[in-house]
């Protein structure tokens, strides 16, 4: 892969009078991992953590990836590590996973003025418990992922071992219009497809699920299985946005790595 362009942008600051980057006996701030492009490509969300004597918190930041005196504080502290996190800026909200006790997880849609609600619940992911091993299991991977416009939520998960459910919801109320089920041999993962219908990839089968056109139906799998929306670290223009050293770096990656590559 040929780098062309990097930019990089040291974090000073993200909220006036206040160091990003501290270190104290019980209380360290620091940048977490989590940093996606807008759906628009227009400006980054990423994750601010506090680790409180092992107990963590983060809060959810907006900030321009090339001026770091440009950012918005979306939330307030909130409880837990952050897991996926997809900013969909032209519907006006991000979906922000955290990791909760015994291996449990929730989903949030939290809208740009910090208001927040609950989309789902999950608890420990493994369904099928007489798997010889995890990564064998004929079960999908449960998550939220917004569709690529924002308009759509789907929620997928399984509901027992050998199969696996998608719930399309309206990410305006979060009112579910469709579901559809189908049975499965093996693991499988969600990926959005830019005609706005849903694939589920497996090692062996990919199956084709667009909502309120049932039954799904099987196709070719993908030639790329990220990313899985418009908003990740990879935006569409080909520029890629990590986190090291307390510094954003942007950098020009392969046009085929974007959303759309399959």
């Amino acid at each position: 892969m040929k780098i062309s362009h990097i930019i990089i942008v040291t974090i000073l600051s993200l909220t006036a009078g206040c160091s990003l980057f501290q270190t104290a006996p019980s209380n360290q701030l620091q940048i977490g991992d989590r940093v996606v492009w807008a759906n628009d490509g227009s400006d980054v969300a990423l994750v601010k953590l506090e680790n409180q004597a092992g107990e963590y918190k983060h809060q959810i930041i907006i900030k321009s990836p090339t001026n770091h005196e440009i950012s918005n504080t979306i939330t307030g502290w909130r409880l837990h590590q952050t897991g996926q996190l997809f900013y969909m800026k032209q519907a006006g909200y991000l979906v922000v996973e955290s990791f909760l006790e015994n291996g449990a997880r929730r989903f949030d849609k939290i809208d740009l003025n910090g208001n927040e609600i609950l989309i789902v619940e999950t608890p420990n992911n493994q369904i099928c418990k007489d798997a010889i091993a995890k990564e064998n299991a004929a079960q999908v991977y449960q998550t939220v992922i917004p569709s690529p416009d924002g308009t759509q939520l789907a929620h997928i998960y399984s509901p027992q071992c050998g199969q696996a459910t998608v719930e399309f919801l309206h990410a305006n109320n979060l009112s579910l219009f469709d579901n559809q089920t189908i049975d499965i041999i093996a693991p499988m993962k969600a990926q959005w497809h830019p005609d706005n219908y849903l694939l589920l990839i497996g090692s062996n089968q990919t199956w084709k699920i667009t909502p309120l056109m049932p039954p799904p139906t099987q196709i070719s799998s993908p030639i790329c299985g990220l990313p899985v929306t418009s908003s990740s670290n990879i935006s569409a223009y080909g520029k890629e946005v990590v986190i090291n050293d307390n510094q954003i770096i942007v950098k020009d990656v392969d046009i085929q790595k974007v959303f759309g590559c399959n």
